[in-house]
């Protein structure tokens, strides 16, 4: 314990300072996880890595940038597809039509938007302008 020294009081009384009853921490026993080894929490906004990892052998999974959970329920995935903006069917929106198909039946969610390269929606899942139950393209 170390022994205090209270102003105004006789140098020759020294009061020691009080103790707390809680116990000093143990950090030095705890280890801690490596960031890698701490599975995705199911509140977590990122699903990129999950998304990714269910689809390793997709064609596509080179072209997803993110995949996130804006809020519950609601998935927006961003990717690299351009679409030229020809017929519908075009290979791009085949394309974006299977991610949204996949984020659908892996996350389970309400609505899903698969975004273009630039940032446009491109393909709309649980949108009131899409037919109930489909990814289409917008």
């Amino acid at each position: 314990m170390a022994a205090l020294l209270i102003p105004g009081c006789s140098s020759s009384t020294a009061q020691t300072a009080p103790t707390t009853a809680s116990p000093a921490p143990t950090l030095a026993s705890q280890t801690a996880s490596a960031p890698e080894s701490v599975p995705t929490a199911p509140g977590d906004a990122d699903k990129t890595a999950d998304f990714k990892t269910a689809n390793a052998n997709a064609p596509w999974v080179g072209q997803i940038k993110s995949a996130t959970e804006t809020e519950p329920g609601r998935i927006r995935v961003d990717t690299r597809v351009v679409d030229p903006r020809g017929d519908n069917g075009s290979q791009a929106a085949k394309t974006a039509i299977a991610i949204c198909e996949s984020a659908v039946a892996l996350f389970g969610p309400s609505y899903v938007a698969v975004m273009e390269n630039d940032g446009t929606n491109f393909v709309l899942f649980g949108h009131p302008s899409v037919p109930k139950g489909a990814c289409t393209e917008v």
